[in-house]
């Protein structure tokens, strides 16, 4: 277990016999930050991100979609973002390619590696830092922040136990979590601004900002899922007789 102060020696670089053979044969679930990144440094939407690179997993005990990027069978199971030199995205990798070869422990504040030194030459080179300096220099904190934000305003935990089972609001969870561009569309091309209360300067830079757009689909996805006060439904649409329980307790409203 290592922790920030923990010394940490490890170096990735061209020359190394073991160079990009982390990137083949490996699981790399994305998140919406990742997504992003990865669809704007590509120059395409993020449906056609979605629809090239990736695979949906739904899986069974929670029904919430999750993203894995598609390893490319006839190249050896090579990452499809891997060329001759290396990462061909690097500056905008994943979350878990930055942090390589650590991941976080399940003891908040811990980490631990995943790659034994023997197959991974780089955590047998003389260069030495700490965690902490290495995570810095891999610009995690970018990304943990928008994760932060994110969580804070995502599907509790308690609803995850339960299980997503109806496939609608599963392709609707995928839309707002990992299809920024589609849900966009659906937010400033629907009803949605007409039925949901969606504060005015929110409004003005949707257009721009994916971040406060993922953000506003969390509170969505929340209120939908679980009735809650994430978002309020416009006080001229609320039956007099509903006024009490605008989101009908079921999620109808997703």
């Amino acid at each position: 277990m290592l922790q920030g102060e923990s010394p940490l020696r490890f170096v990735c670089k061209p020359g190394l016999k073991c160079f990009t053979k982390c990137c083949r044969d490996v699981n790399i679930f994305l998140g919406p930050y990742d997504i992003v990144r990865l669809r704007k440094r590509l120059g395409i939407s993020s449906g056609e991100f979605l629809d090239q690179y990736t695979i949906t997993l739904v899986p069974e005990a929670t029904g919430f979609p999750l993203i894995l990027l598609k390893m490319q069978q006839e190249k050896a199971k090579a990452c499809p973002l891997l060329g001759p030199q290396g990462c061909t995205v690097y500056e905008d990798r994943p979350w878990s390619c930055r942090m390589f070869p650590l991941d976080r422990a399940e003891q908040e504040g811990f980490y631990r590696l995943v790659a034994p030194p023997e197959l991974c030459l780089g955590l047998q080179q003389p260069s030495e830092t700490t965690v902490a300096q290495y995570l810095e220099s891999q610009e995690i904190a970018a990304y943990e922040e928008v994760e932060a934000r994110l969580s804070r305003l995502g599907p509790s935990p308690a609803l995850l136990r339960e299980g997503i089972r109806n496939q609608k609001i599963q392709e609707m969870c995928r839309m707002a979590m990992y299809d920024p561009d589609t849900f966009r569309r659906f937010v400033l091309e629907s009803r949605f601004l007409q039925i949901f209360h969606v504060e005015r300067d929110l409004v003005e830079i949707l257009p721009s900002d994916d971040v406060a757009l993922l953000e506003l689909g969390q509170r969505w996805l929340r209120f939908g899922l679980v009735a809650g006060e994430s978002m309020k439904i416009r006080e001229e649409l609320v039956k007099p007789e509903a006024a009490d329980n605008p989101g009908g307790g079921n999620g109808s409203a997703i």
